[in-house]
């Protein structure tokens, strides 16, 4: 697994001191959401692939923070968010339960210097076929 981007960039609005470090007005933040993704402080074997740990997650009005947060009809929250969510189940829905095909042996390793992280070989899959019941 790999981040879409491994940092996010914006420009500080005002002067602010942050864990005792100083920012001043107009100068590049750079979020690290690779490292943030990958801290044994936060995240209980953080190198492990495990979605299950969020099975028991609560949702609440900042989850999916890509799109904002809050209540679409009083914010910056995207109000395309929820028909994506549904196409994102359908296309799941799609990979898992009504096609079967193999994953070849490839290059996962990327690069932490583009944007989107892309592996080298992308994820390549074959010999797709529909599932027989």
């Amino acid at each position: 697994y790999y981040p879409f981007t491994p940092f996010l960039g914006a420009r500080a609005r005002k002067d602010f001191i942050w864990n005792k470090n100083e920012f001043k007005e107009g100068v590049l933040v750079l979020l690290d959401v690779y490292g943030i993704n990958h801290d044994s402080k936060i995240w209980k074997n953080p190198d492990k692939f495990c979605p299950e740990r969020f099975k028991e997650r609560k949702d609440n009005l900042f989850d999916f923070i890509p799109q904002g947060g809050g209540d679409p009809s009083k914010g910056h929250r995207c109000p395309g968010e929820g028909i994506t969510i549904e196409i994102m189940k359908a296309g799941l829905d799609f990979l898992v339960n009504k096609i079967e095909y193999d994953v070849p042996d490839q290059d996962l390793r990327y690069s932490m210097a583009k944007i989107p992280t892309l592996s080298e070989s992308r994820f390549i899959i074959s010999n797709i076929r529909q599932k027989q019941c």
